[in-house]
């Protein structure tokens, strides 16, 4: 039997990946100035995961964590409360995926379908859905680059004096606190220790890309008012003054990212509950967590924006913060007792 194990290299090429498609959408309609702000809040963050995790024990992910540092029943109310915000979270980025497809009515069914594809794959192993976004990121990564390339030629500088207010980098914030989700599926992870903090710099480099190039070809005024900048300004985009029209490229692009990021939750969301209630079956789990995404699929645009990055800051930010400290204090304590 295959073992239900990742690398470190296979975790964070599915966190970018599934970073991609969000980050398309908001930061090519933020000031640079204020994705940089976003960069460095979300970056002291992941410093001190990053710190603490490596200090607890091999194959304890963020499920066991909750038990670990709030104690049985506690820890598991947390579980399920970190159930209904992935679900919740499932949901949203399900009808984020709509703006891959501006113009066309592809409500409920492509977010049904990016559903259905990311339980298909959340329903198997861990290591499975690693490998999924590995393989993702191999296209979007080449596709992401070539669109940023090709678009840099219509960028005006004019374009690119700093602008905007200090509460637009709340957006960027809310999309670059996603990686905390990957706390859930350390409990399948090797050994190896993984470079961290060149693929924070890959995702840093591609958030900033997408601000400069959309807001630079657009102005900025232009991509706030678009609900996808990044599509608007692939409409420009000429390959050698012979290829043109990257539309259909540019959204399935988008639809890939969202697809991974789908996955990504599902198995979260997977994880959660089973931490709530162990006795739940793996695929029961994943197809629960989508069938439930799909039934709030139409209750996502009636929730204000700022509830959203609320939730975000709690349960990808102060929760984690507090957790992995409690557990960190914990070890240390038992430690010095058994010396």
């Amino acid at each position: 039997m295959t073992r239900d194990e990742f690398s470190p290299r296979q975790l964070l090429a599915l966190l970018v990946t599934a970073l991609s498609a969000p980050l398309a959408i908001v930061c090519s309609g933020t000031g640079w100035r204020w994705v940089l702000a976003a960069l460095v809040l979300a970056g002291i963050l992941y410093l001190y995961i990053v710190y603490i995790a490596r200090g607890l024990p091999r194959g304890l992910g963020y499920a066991g964590m909750l038990v670990r540092a709030y104690g049985g029943l506690a820890g598991k109310l947390v579980a399920v409360l970190y159930w209904l915000w992935l679900v919740l979270a499932a949901a949203r980025a399900g009808r984020m995926a709509e703006l891959a497809f501006p113009g066309d009515r592809v409500f409920p069914m492509i977010p049904v379908v990016l559903l259905a594809v990311a339980a298909l794959t959340a329903s198997k192993s861990t290591a499975t859905v690693c490998r999924f976004g590995g393989v993702l990121y191999l296209f979007v990564g080449a596709l992401l680059v070539f669109t940023l390339v090709f678009g840099a030629s219509d960028v005006e500088l004019q374009n690119l004096r700093p602008a905007g207010q200090p509460s637009e980098l709340l957006g960027p914030l809310g999309v670059l606190l996603l990686p905390a989700v990957g706390l859930f599926l350390l409990d399948r992870m090797d050994g190896s220790q993984g470079r961290c903090g060149r693929w924070y710099l890959l995702a840093a480099g591609l958030a900033v890309a997408l601000s400069l190039v959309c807001t630079g070809a657009l102005s900025l005024p232009l991509a706030k008012q678009s609900s996808n900048p990044f599509w608007l300004m692939s409409r420009s985009i000429s390959v050698l003054g012979v290829m043109e029209r990257f539309e259909a490229l540019i959204s399935a692009l988008l639809a890939l990212g969202f697809c991974c990021l789908l996955a990504l939750l599902l198995l979260a969301g997977r994880k959660a509950l089973r931490g709530a209630r162990p006795s739940s079956a793996i695929s029961l789990a994943a197809w629960l967590t989508a069938g439930a995404s799909a039934a709030l699929l139409w209750a996502v645009p009636m929730i204000p924006n700022s509830f959203y990055l609320y939730g975000d800051l709690l349960f990808w930010g102060l929760l984690p913060i507090l957790t992995l400290g409690i557990v960190s204090v914990k070890k240390i304590e038992k430690n010095e007792k058994s010396a």
